[in-house]
């Protein structure tokens, strides 16, 4: 066989998105909103916490089982491999945009300021009249029904109201997920075929499509079956419990470590929780088993730190160990490491860009989602009309620059870390652009109006990166790779889900507010209160830059810079820099002892039976995410439908 023929023979042989995957994708994108949004608000169920959504496994799952029986009796309706990883990239990225930090508190953060505001607070001279007119709402006799209930989203004056802000955020929601893509197709052969990352989040959904002639291979293994029995039949015996006290519950919801460390200096520590939840050993053993390690042991390291700070004396040092200021600096180090690794990549993407014809005979690039020409163009022309719309807001344009470059920077780092280890949680707290422009100017130097506009914007960054929606979207590009299809209709397919998603979001969460009013809600919008807070903390705090913070922000970068460089010269230390970054706040401590069991069992399982035991094995634990999360959301339907305690 010829070098040419042997190409053609890899050469992706057919486009990944069908015409009926694209409707079908927007009908559950619709149905998912009305079904998340109770979920989040009503039931304060907060499923977009992990990196694997609870949901979008759980309808991809039904589906797969749905698709595999149709398949038996009409195989010519049957969805294809290709279809149905269409649908989960739609779900996914609509779930994300619906998720708690996201459109959720977008629309309170449209209404909170000046519902809130109060002669107590000031807010009508501190941040009301810096607020834009057109994308907030001001009349409070229209906001009554939101907040209190007993109205209805569906009467003029309120569908005016909320409409054109509606429209006009939406497409800011577009404008920002079509500059992900962009930067998507930059790196994604350098990670999908270079580096060849392996992408652990992404292992499920596609090995639950992957199939011979009968269906699925996956739905065939026993061990399935088995991990989803085991993770089903605690789940039911906890509801029995919940129901009827009188059965006693498996011990897996969280029960607070912190309690047997009230003296100084233990009590210093922070976000220690025991839990024994199926799903998060589950995920945890498709990480590498270095990660799972680093994640735990980090954790530990994180809380030695505060430890040590409180018996040495540094109580009048609140912030001690200045963790978020520590992970900004640690995440900027991972991208630096990440760009360098691919640097011959990144040169040559430039020079395809600016020589496209030229470049084309030495590389075949039919099989990226656009050109690098054409996504360089559109990352800067997007970024450009988030600019512009975020001047309208009345942001500082000066600002705006460092602003975006730093926001997809942060976002491309989350991207990373998801494509390499595939983290449970990638929560990257209080380390968003917002957080490193306060550090660097002061909130003096950033100024009021930009500091209102970062609240506006609290809902994009989200404060801890958990939702972020540019690592669905490489995993959807990695789907293509791996079944060798074309990933350019990927594109439309995600910018659709994002576009219906969002407009969708803010139809469910508006519907149900103005029914009971999210006054009554167990948590009322908690990013967008926490906005506001800030603001108003940094509005009547207005100080020099944080130069402690900047120090702190420097042992962080060279921390992790140094732990890059010595696992690059040392294969087998065992500690990576991402145990580092991710491990500092709340949701580790979540999550500790599942990753403490998943480790241990990983590598007794490497070390007794090597690789093809480890990946006999992995279907069981497929199998415990599948019923955790399957049930899971079974029980939350029913909560909602039936008002029963779950």
């Amino acid at each position: 066989m010829t070098h040419a023929a042997a190409k053609s023979s890899t050469a992706p042989v057919a486009s990944f998105v069908t015409g009926r995957a694209l409707v079908l994708g927007v009908a559950l994108v619709v149905v998912n909103a009305f079904w998340q949004t109770p979920m989040s608000s009503i039931l304060d169920i907060e499923i977009t916490d992990l990196a694997m959504f609870s949901n979008v496994v759980a309808m991809f799952f039904a589906l797969v089982l749905l698709n595999s029986v149709v398949k038996r009796v009409l195989p010519s309706f049957a969805l294809q491999q290709r279809e149905l990883l269409t649908i989960y990239a739609m779900l996914g990225t609509a779930t994300a945009l619906n998720g708690t930090d996201m459109i959720k508190a977008l629309v309170s953060l449209v209404a909170n300021g000046t519902w809130h505001a109060t002669p107590e607070n000031d807010w009508d001279n501190l941040i009301v009249p810096h607020l834009p007119q057109w994308l907030t709402v001001q009349d409070k006799n229209l906001l009554a029904g939101y907040y209190h209930g007993e109205s209805s989203l569906y009467r003029d004056p309120v569908l005016r109201m909320w409409a054109p802000r509606a429209i006009a955020w939406t497409g800011f929601t577009v404008g920002f997920i079509f500059v992900m893509l962009c930067l998507n197709t930059l790196v994604r052969r350098q990670w999908v075929r270079n580096e060849r990352l392996t992408y652990p989040i992404a292992q499920l959904p596609y090995e639950l499509t992957e199939s011979r002639e009968r269906g699925s291979t996956l739905l065939r293994n026993r061990l399935l079956w088995t991990g989803f029995g085991v993770a089903t039949l605690i789940s039911v015996i906890n509801q029995l419990h919940v129901s009827f006290p009188v059965v006693p519950a498996v011990p897996v919801q969280p029960f607070n470590m912190l309690r047997f460390f009230q003296t100084k200096p233990w009590n210093a520590m922070s976000h220690m929780n025991y839990t024994m939840y199926p799903f998060a050993v589950g995920l945890a053993y498709l990480m590498p088993l270095d990660l799972i390690v680093s994640t735990w042991f980090f954790h530990l390291f994180w809380q030695a730190e505060r430890v040590f700070g409180s018996s040495m004396g540094f109580a009048h040092m609140p912030g001690i160990p200045y963790a978020e200021a520590q992970i900004r600096g640690g995440w900027v180090a991972l991208l630096v490491a990440t760009m360098w690794i691919g640097r011959r990549h990144f040169a040559n993407v430039a020079r395809l860009a600016l020589r496209p014809n030229v470049a084309v005979a030495h590389e075949d690039l039919s099989d990226e989602p656009m050109s690098y020409r054409a996504a360089v163009i559109g990352a800067v022309a997007g970024t450009f009309g988030l600019i512009v719309f975020c001047g309208y807001m009345g942001m500082s344009l000066w600002l705006l620059v460092p602003f975006f470059i730093l926001f997809f920077a942060y976002a491309t780092t989350i991207t990373r870390i998801r494509a390499e280890l595939g983290p449970s949680v990638h929560t990257i707290s209080y380390a968003t652009p917002d957080t490193f422009l306060v550090m660097g100017l002061g909130t003096r130097g950033v100024g009021q109006r930009n500091l209102v506009g970062f609240t506006m914007l609290h809902w994009v960054l989200g404060s801890s990166g958990r939702e972020n929606p540019m690592p669905i979207q490489l995993e959807a590009f990695k789907f293509a790779e791996r079944a060798n299809l074309r990933p350019r209709g990927l594109i439309a397919a995600i910018l659709l889900a994002a576009g219906v998603g969002s407009l969708a979001g803010w139809w469910a969460y508006l519907h149900d507010a103005y029914i009971v009013g999210i006054d009554a809600y167990p948590e009322e919008s908690w990013a967008a209160s926490t906005g506001f807070n800030l603001l108003n903390a940094r509005l009547l705090s207005l100080g020099d830059p944080e130069y402690v913070e900047m120090v702190f922000a420097g042992v962080g970068f060279l921390f992790t810079a140094v732990l890059s460089l010595v696992r690059t010269r040392f294969l087998w230390w065992p500690l990576h820099p991402v145990g580092y970054v991710i491990s500092g706040q709340w949701d580790v401590g979540r999550i500790l002892v599942p990753l403490i069991v998943a480790s241990v069992l990983k590598w007794l399982i490497l070390k007794f039976t090597g690789v093809g035991g480890y990946r006999r094995s992995t279907p069981f634990f497929f199998g415990l995410i599948l019923g955790d999360f399957g049930l899971g959301s079974l029980w939350a339907t029913l909560g909602v439908l039936t008002h029963m305690p779950v």
